[in-house]
């Protein structure tokens, strides 16, 4: 479900090809996105709105309430959400605000209110973000600690060569191949790091560069 504020009707199109909408009178925020007993509250604001607000100050009372605000419709307000609609281009040049002040606001809306911020260009953009939106909060994605996807996983029962390739490997811009060659070239990593860089630099794909980082260091 997605819950609108009453003077967001001319989105429910759009809403409701996600899901089925119902219309409140909101006192925070224009769109909730209620999962179980907690909510996604997102002001959405036009770019040429967003300008203008940032321009008669009328957008920092209305962040400050987000902020401070706990719960709305009786659902736990989990995150807060600044979502800017429309291309940004045009109403900067129309308004002939400079892009310091924009970006000033944006890091003060990001660092200092504590709210995430969106930009979406057009409607199927604007769609897609509550659908991705929608099914990563039901999935559980938008939570929980990183996924370190290219964290090295050390099989502790390699062989004595095995552990070569991989301390060799370590070296930033060394991989296994590499790794792998010089070991082959020299052996053991101990000639490795008697070699100097004319030798390393013989070795296929080591360059001037690569040589001089594993001769320092290995010395």
């Amino acid at each position: 479900m997605i819950i609108l504020d009453y003077r967001e009707r001319k989105i429910i199109p759009l809403a409701l090809e996600i899901d089925d909408v119902e219309i409140y009178n909101l006192p925070v925020g224009d769109i909730l996105i209620p999962i179980d007993k907690e909510t996604i509250l997102i002001e959405r604001k036009s770019s040429v709105d967003f300008i203008e607000s940032i321009k008669n100050s009328r957008l920092w009372d209305q962040l400050a309430r987000i902020h401070s605000a706990e719960s709305v419709l009786d659902y736990k307000i989990k995150k807060r959400i600044l979502l800017i609609h429309d291309p940004m281009l045009p109403a900067v040049l129309t308004a002939r605000i400079s892009w310091a002040s924009i970006f000033g606001a944006l890091q003060e809306i990001v660092y200092v209110y504590n709210i995430q911020v969106f930009h979406t260009e057009t409607e199927h953009a604007f769609l897609e973000f509550l659908r991705i939106l929608i099914k990563r909060e039901i999935e559980g994605r938008n939570d929980g600690n990183p996924n370190i996807k290219w964290e090295r996983k050390i099989n502790y029962s390699m062989d004595d060569q095995s552990w070569k390739v991989y301390i060799l490997s370590s070296i930033p811009y060394v991989g296994e191949k590499t790794a792998k060659l010089l070991l082959e070239k020299f052996g053991t990593i101990e000639n490795i790091s008697k070699a100097s860089i004319q030798e390393l630099k013989k070795i296929k794909g080591i360059g001037e560069e690569k040589a001089k980082l594993i001769h320092r260091l290995l010395h």
